[in-house]
């Protein structure tokens, strides 16, 4: 854990910090594990420029052997570094690091998700039968009267052709 802060094993109230910056993402807390390797100890972290990123400022800690502390950071803090300084020794040893608070890139908005409607379309009922019969019987009565040219034939198909335009009207009306 690149996070580690080891606490008296290079000697009484020695403290080992990480020598690379340590990230953290915006919004999600900085988990620094506090490793002692001797007798227990009092130690302070403090940070005078962790203000634009969290709202810590400093901590009086007692560890025994392991401990996790958390520091907030947060969620809409803008990319930066601050640093942390970690104190024993009642003042006499210092040790500090520093901390980079990253964000994640932001992700384009998805397209809102239309609602599926479903699609009104008439339903085919195709050419009802008595229609069918109108406009064969005017056919067939132009037909004849193509060929007999009286005037009577010609009228009669006629009407039988606008009866059957009427009535197919008046059956896809329904």
């Amino acid at each position: 854990m690149a996070n580690e802060i080891h606490l008296n094993n290079a000697g009484i109230n020695s403290i080992t910090t990480p020598s690379a910056p340590v990230q953290v993402l915006a919004g999600t807390p900085l988990r620094l594990k506090l490793i002692n390797h001797g007798a227990p100890i009092h130690l302070t972290l403090t940070s005078t420029n962790a203000s634009p990123f969290s709202d810590f400022s400093h901590q009086n800690l007692f560890v025994r052997e392991e401990v996790v502390h958390e520091i907030p950071i947060r969620e809409d803090a803008f990319p930066g570094s601050f640093d942390i300084t970690v104190v024993t020794g009642y003042g006499t040893v210092r040790s500090s690091f520093r901390v980079m608070v990253l964000r994640e890139p932001e992700r384009p908005p998805e397209p809102p998700v239309r609602p599926k409607y479903r699609t009104i379309v008439p339903e085919d009922r195709g050419l009802p039968p008595v229609v069918l019969l109108f406009a064969g019987a005017g056919v067939v009565l132009y037909l004849v009267w193509w060929v007999t040219r009286l005037e009577v034939v010609n009228f009669a198909a006629f009407v039988l052709l606008m009866a059957g335009l009427v009535v197919g009207w008046l059956i896809q009306r329904s």
